[in-house]
């Protein structure tokens, strides 16, 4: 089956979990023998994950260390689960990372001895998986700053050089829609964008990734990457001694985008998400900053930037419509459209740069930054 075929983009097609709390409280003792004092639903895009934290009062043998913060139970999409190549890269993506200082989840063995198990959940099978949580606050949550975005920046660049010593044939044969590589198949459902002016300046960026970055691949720098470093999956914290706004990036989570692609990629996507959070185009180039100070980026790939930071805004607008349209009750899908991501589009697009002030000259406000810092 190739990925344009995959049931999420079929019409009519249910593919997210279909299962209430108690169902998910009672998979919990089953497979982790945990008894459930609180459930808590999080935000998940084609999957259902699930805060847990567990009964002190009930003794379970089959978890030794018990998170003191609880954890994440996670029931995969049925379409995902049945690539487990995938599911066990995952696990062992976060296992490699945690042995080396990057704060993320720790995936915990079920009663199997196993770190996933295949479940039929409303007669579909779905892989179920339980994570220690990890604490902090969501980036999207926090006061922002150049200063956190600069931090953001930096982390990112340390997380690929890490990953570049990973490898697994889950992640390498490894292909899905939310790829910044299958922008050009988004093609086949810009037709849920209804506005012209928006339908225009979709296929604009399209055509244009299709000639600007398509034919360059073979000069790309590639390697494992996390592929969706956004407001939802970083994780923050207090500085020690700081003040209750200075916060400063701790952790990642959701490697559910893993991928062998391009580490300019990584990249924009980071890029993209900062300005969505902020508005502003700017926010990118502190980004920058950052990325730059931990990981060379070749002026060939930077000249590549304003199309992929494009290309990924219209692949969320195109693809979060398109699953909207199909799942009505996902809100999450729809959270860069929320975010003013036309705005943010138009913005990058559309602006006539003042040579002394142009918002998407991210090298310009990068140096400035580090000039002043």
């Amino acid at each position: 089956m190739t990925e344009v075929e995959r049931p999420v983009l079929e019409p009519g097609t249910v593919y997210r979990p279909i299962i209430d709390h108690d169902g998910v409280k009672l998979l919990a003792e089953r497979l982790y023998g945990i008894s459930v004092l609180e459930l808590i639903e999080l935000n998940g895009y084609d999957d259902k994950n699930y805060k847990i934290i567990e009964d002190p009062n009930v003794k379970n043998p089959l978890i030794t260390n018990h998170s003191p913060h609880g954890y994440v139970f996670k029931i995969m999409n049925s379409m995902d689960s049945q690539n487990v190549d995938v599911v066990e890269a995952q696990n062992e993506i976060m296992n490699f990372l945690i042995t080396r200082s990057v704060t993320c989840p720790k995936p915990i063995r079920n009663v199997f001895g196993h770190l996933h198990s295949l479940e039929n959940i409303s007669g579909k099978n779905h892989v179920v998986r339980l994570l220690e949580y990890v604490p902090g606050e969501i980036l999207k949550d926090v006061p922002r700053s150049e200063s956190l975005f600069y931090q953001l920046g930096e982390f990112v660049a340390n997380l690929d050089n890490k990953l570049q010593n990973f490898n697994h044939s889950g992640v390498v044969s490894r292909e899905h829609i939310w790829m910044l590589s299958k922008v050009p198949e988004l093609d086949k459902f810009k037709c849920v964008i209804k506005d012209s002016e928006k339908s225009d300046l979709a296929e604009e960026v399209i055509e244009e990734f299709k000639y600007a970055v398509v034919p360059r691949y073979d000069e790309l720098e590639k390697g494992v990457i996390h592929g969706d470093v956004n407001e939802m999956n970083v994780i923050c914290e207090l500085k020690p001694g700081g003040s209750k706004t200075d916060y400063r990036i701790s952790g990642i989570i959701d490697f559910g985008d893993i991928q062998y692609s391009y580490y300019v990629f990584e990249l924009a996507i980071t890029m993209t998400y900062a300005m969505l959070i902020t508005g502003d185009p700017r926010s990118g180039g502190f980004v920058l900053a950052g990325y730059t100070v931990n990981r060379r980026l070749p002026d060939d790939e930077y000249r590549l930037l304003k199309t992929l930071i494009s290309a990924r805004l219209v692949q969320s607008l195109i693809i979060g419509a398109y699953t909207k349209e199909k799942d009505p009750n996902n809100s999450y899908v729809t959270s860069t459209e929320k975010a003013n991501g036309w705005e943010l589009l138009k913005k990058i697009r559309k602006t006539k740069p003042d040579p002394d002030d142009d918002p998407t000259n991210w090298k310009a406000i990068a140096n400035e930054f580090l000039t002043r810092s």
